[in-house]
């Protein structure tokens, strides 16, 4: 409870709150404040009125929107990431703590995911494939072993060529994986017609727009492809860390708004236009709008031209559809895909070497 009567900054907080349907106590608001969630108040010297507590512009609505997301038991920084990305001015500190906390665990999670799966890779290959395959492949078994909805689509879409219609599921993995690996390479294969076949199948742009599932197949390529068209600079966490430290309030703004935006237009194609908006009132979604934010903030800067988020992966999808087109043409009646792709599929139509599994 707080030690003495709340404020008259305070009292003006409680008041645009319950005007707004929200209830909050004069404690709830000292726990925000201790949690870092809301600003301190300032005191402002009144001339013979003596001095007032005074919170920065943008409070009443942070109190609503922390309000709006609040519930027993929530983190700190889902609070905040979620009052953040409903348009609330969260305090700069905590905003990028809990960015950075999100971030960075979760892809500290994956790199080690990547390497586990990387250390399964049989002695001697990667002499025959190179780095940039053995790194590609690790993050699609990764992808691979996760599922989701996106790979679960690519699995049914590729199961509509008459060589895998009633293969087992392992077969159909086989050639799902070489899909991923070729989505996570450095820079799309294009010239390999038989994995441009399966990457077509997998995506089935020529499929009819009946499944929402389709969509999430489409936004996994766009966004692995995205980094495909770009220009490659490695960055490590460390650089990564001092470029979120560096960003200003105004900045984060304006990535956010970005973000939204592609969210936005990725839920209205995945809902086949029933609704316009996504809902970022969930935890998971707040966490994934920042993690997309961290990746952009430093994808952007090596991002030929100026092109927004958005603008990305609509490009991206777009390249994707006519590479496809163009591998099929110059195909012509060779547009066969392979039976059995995968390393050593690919080893062997790509090298000659042979090699056991």
């Amino acid at each position: 409870m707080p030690r003495s009567e709340p404020s008259k900054a305070d009292r003006e907080l409680i008041q645009h709150a319950r005007a707004q349907g929200y209830e909050v106590s004069a404690s709830q608001l000292e726990r925000w404040r201790r949690r870092g969630l809301l600003p301190q108040p300032t005191r402002v010297y009144q001339g013979r009125h003596g001095t007032a507590s005074v919170y920065p512009d943008g409070t009443s609505d942070l109190v609503c929107a922390l309000a709006r997301h609040s519930v027993p038991g929530r983190r700190s920084d889902d609070l905040a990431l979620l009052a953040f990305f409903d348009g609330a001015d969260v305090p700069e500190t905590a905003l990028k703590l809990a960015i950075a906390r999100t971030y960075f665990n979760s892809r500290l999670r994956h790199e080690n995911a990547i390497t586990q799966a990387a250390a399964r890779v049989p002695e001697g290959w990667e002499s025959v494939l190179g780095k940039d395959y053995e790194a590609a492949e690790a993050e699609a078994r990764t992808e691979l072993a996760k599922g989701g909805r996106a790979v679960r689509q690519m699995r049914i879409n590729l199961r509509r060529l008459p060589d895998l219609a009633g293969a087992p599921q392992r077969e159909v993995d086989e050639r799902l994986l070489g899909v991923l690996v070729g989505l996570n390479r450095s820079r799309l294969p294009e010239d390999d017609h038989e994995f441009m076949a399966d990457l077509s199948a997998a995506l089935a742009f020529d499929c009819a727009q009946d499944d929402d599932d389709i969509f999430a197949a489409w936004e996994h390529a766009a966004i692995s492809h995205s980094s495909q068209m770009a220009r490659y600079e490695e960055t490590s966490l460390e650089e990564r860390f001092d470029l979120l430290l560096e960003t200003s309030r105004e900045e984060l703004r304006g990535l956010r708004e970005e973000v939204r935006t592609a969210v936005d237009q990725m839920w209205h194609r995945a809902t086949g236009g029933l609704e316009p908006e996504a809902d970022l009132s969930r935890p998971t979604m707040a966490r994934n709008s920042a993690g997309m934010l961290m990746e952009w903030m430093s994808a952007r800067q090596v991002q030929p031209g100026k092109f927004s988020l958005a603008d990305r992966y609509f490009l991206s999808l777009g390249h994707l559809k006519l590479c496809c087109l163009a591998a099929e043409r110059s195909a012509g009646g060779t547009w066969q895909p392979p039976v059995g792709e995968g390393r050593a599929g690919f080893i062997a139509r790509t090298t000659g070497a042979r090699h056991g599994t």
